[in-house]
């Protein structure tokens, strides 16, 4: 175990040894560009289409569907870009009040330039009402976009049973797979997805790479122009990282149990938590959330403060989207969910392969300390 303690893996992973093993060779000595006619370089570009073949193997996709992207962002921004471009005609979207930045921002700017942006609403615990989904859909409603699972309070969405909403309607659908990618088991043709996205560095692969699904025969406008990438998404391929990317994959394919140990670790975790500490609140759907993630609040304190005491003693989690980091507005995903902030807020606890069991035991501890110091603080003044 090393000095620090990092559980803030929704935030981003340490990239695998193995992953950097296989790597290696392509920062080093293989590095020609994929696209040149000599072999020193062609031979990359059967590097880069074995990489394709084990991603769409593992979401049980065909090896035209996958395309390689720089991240999820850029993935997120690609479909829906596209679906818009291939709808001139519609002005509708229909997506939710907890995505993601890059889902939010573009949003606004789709709204600024005059499409109709539908926020549907969730409840206390972060569910989404599919019948509000249904009575939002308009004549004019190009595209539904809803992510797999939130990053912030791990809860996972009823993705197939939007997909047959969409469809039902003759509206494409596209997710944002990025916290589910490991963590839930992805069958883009049972789960009848159009378009979807994800990102290495949130499964131990490195950060600058990302992945977008594109089901055969959608609409498609490329984002970024060129020749690469079977001329959906120009730009020289990053080979290293797209190999990083399938060796990622391929180790989480092999290690399916350590899903379950992850899960049995966090439910330790709350459990002690909120056994051993008074007026705790754990907020999200905790029948159907991610395995790794707890998103916790301790009555009379404020997460910021949790946060920089903690990481005094080499413990690092978060208090929401790393995205959001230097905002200090409170999350829109927990305002979304009516979170009261009179005199607490949350911090967001995530957990990987790499996190053990006496790290966890080091953290209750801490954990104890820090919420009793902060409060006796506060009660001396």
């Amino acid at each position: 175990m090393s000095d620090k303690i990092y559980f803030d893996n929704n935030a981003t992973t340490k990239i695998d040894e193995e992953v950097l093993v296989a790597m290696i060779p392509y920062l080093k000595e293989e590095y020609g560009n994929p696209s040149s006619i000599y072999d020193f370089g062609k031979k990359n570009k059967t590097v880069i289409e074995k990489s394709r073949k084990i991603m769409a193997e593992y979401f049980n996709a065909k090896i035209d569907e996958i395309v390689f992207t720089s991240c999820a962002s850029e993935s997120n921004c690609t479909a829906i870009m596209s679906a818009v471009r291939s709808n001139p005609d519609k002005k509708h979207i229909i997506t939710t009040k907890v995505e993601h930045s890059s889902i939010m921002e573009l949003m606004k700017c789709l709204e600024s330039t005059g499409y109709v942006v539908t926020y549907l609403n969730v409840d206390s615990k972060g569910r989404l009402d599919l019948k509000e989904l249904e009575n939002s859909i308009r004549k004019d409603t190009l595209l539904i976009t809803v992510m797999f699972a939130n990053n912030e309070i791990g809860n996972i969405y009823p993705v197939k049973d939007i997909a047959n909403i969409a469809h039902s309607n003759n509206i494409l659908f596209h997710i944002d797979a990025v916290q589910a990618v490991g963590k839930i088991p992805i069958d883009v043709k049972e789960l009848g997805i159009d378009t979807m996205s994800m990102s290495g560095h949130k499964i131990h692969a490195p950060k600058g790479i990302g992945l977008l699904y594109i089901k055969e025969n959608t609409p498609f406008v490329p984002l970024i122009f060129g020749h690469q990438e079977n001329d959906n998404r120009g730009g020289t391929e990053n080979v290293p990282y797209i190999v990083g990317l399938a060796k990622a994959i391929e180790l989480i394919k092999d290690n399916e149990e350590e899903t379950i140990k992850v899960r049995e670790l966090r439910d330790f975790l709350e459990k002690e938590i909120i056994t051993k500490i008074s007026g705790v609140t754990v907020y999200g759907d905790i029948d159907n959330r991610l395995g790794n993630t707890t998103n916790i609040a301790f009555e009379g304190i404020k997460g910021e403060e949790l946060l920089m005491m903690l990481e005094v003693n080499n413990i690092y989690v978060s208090t929401g989207s790393a995205c959001n980091s230097y905002d200090i507005s409170p999350s829109h995903v927990l305002l979304a969910i009516n979170a009261d902030f009179t005199s607490s807020s949350p911090i967001r606890i995530s957990l990987s392969k790499y996190s053990t069991i006496e790290e966890v035991n080091i953290f209750i501890k801490k954990m104890i300390n820090v919420v009793n110091t902060l409060r006796k603080t506060k009660n001396n003044f």
